[in-house]
């Protein structure tokens, strides 16, 4: 039985799928540009990556390393510190209403982060925030109990946050950017269909072909 399971554990060992690293056939540049989007791809023979995207309002970056495994191109990014919600006071608001405001880096605008609060009747009320947070009336009998906070250029949310009634229904965010707009590809895969690179992203297939050299 043992020697049947060790014989098992080496075919599938064998069988497995092994990173071909850095093929020269695939060092170049890419170009995945569509209609609203510019984005770029730049695989390079010592096994680096550069990454960069364009959308409407999103810009993204990453860099890290690249390497095949089959018929796949994986992407792992450097060490990235990704965005953070945190709550950093609460206290009491007007009678019937929530209020909610976050502190935030001045180049950043207030109005492209939501507020996704959950009532007591277990309806959801989402509400865009304005230049001075956003103020959510509620009825006696049916207070807030989460709230959380979303920015959806980035597709970034906060963690939900249980409200304590105790403490008042003003609840004041800040928002760290750390590294946003920088992607944490962790061995992200672009499918190899031919000469081109296909990315999954923002619902959208992204199709990188080779940028001819001049």
């Amino acid at each position: 039985m043992l020697k049947a399971l060790i014989m098992a554990g080496l075919i599938a060992t064998a069988a497995a799928p092994t990173p071909d690293l850095h093929p020269a056939k695939l060092i170049g540049d890419y170009d995945g540009g569509q209609m609203e989007m510019a984005v770029g791809l730049s695989l390079k023979a010592n096994g680096r990556f550069e990454y960069g995207l364009s959308y409407g309002a999103l810009d993204e970056e990453a860099a890290g390393t690249w390497a095949a495994n089959g018929n796949q191109v994986l992407l792992t990014s450097d060490p990235v510190t990704p965005p953070r919600f945190s709550v950093i006071g609460q206290k009491p608001a007007a009678a019937g209403a929530l209020r909610i405001t976050l502190d935030l880096p001045g180049q950043i605008n207030r109005q492209l982060f939501d507020a996704h609060v959950l009532l007591a009747d277990g309806r959801t009320v989402d509400q865009q925030l304005g230049d001075d947070g956003v103020s959510i009336p509620f009825a006696a009998g049916n207070p807030p109990v989460k709230i959380a906070l979303s920015f959806d250029v980035f597709e970034l949310a906060s963690d939900p946050v249980t409200i304590d009634p105790a403490r008042g229904y003003e609840i004041d965010f800040r928002f760290d950017p750390n590294d946003l707009g920088k992607v944490d590809f962790k061995a992200t895969p672009l499918k190899r269909a031919g000469d081109d690179l296909l990315l999954e992203r923002y619902g959208r297939s992204i199709r990188f072909r080779r940028v001819a050299k001049r």
